[in-house]
């Protein structure tokens, strides 16, 4: 007998004996998910800048920010505070994901002054 045909039989019996893991499916009915909808609300005191999610609808689980520096890391919530380095223009980018899946993403334009 080939080693390949020893370990098969041997394999198997292995796995019927010990099992396997009970698998979790989560069923998601997409037909009650409703698209997110929102506006990028800020207040701007010099450089720095409170955004917070402005007149939501929808379905909205997860909020994350990206401000346009090329140097602040993402930050996620419906509130997030940012200080930027210099005055100048800058696109702020707001994703709102729902629990369907669905994204939204809205840009507003800053100009921070000192």
């Amino acid at each position: 007998m080939t080693p390949a045909r020893f370990w098969l039989p041997v394999a198997l019996l292995l796995l019927l004996l010990c099992g396997c893991e009970p698998v979790n499916l989560v069923r998601i009915d997409f037909t009650n998910c409703v698209p997110p909808s929102a506006a990028v609300g800020a207040t701007l005191t010099q450089l720095q800048a409170e955004l917070f999610i402005d007149k939501p609808t929808g379905d909205v689980g997860t909020i994350s920010w990206a401000f346009g520096d090329g140097r602040g890391l993402p930050q996620t919530g419906e509130r997030v505070l940012y200080t930027f380095d210099r005055a100048g223009t800058y696109t702020v980018t707001m994703t709102l994901v729902n629990r369907c899946n669905q994204t939204l993403t809205v840009k507003r334009t800053l100009i921070l002054t000192n």
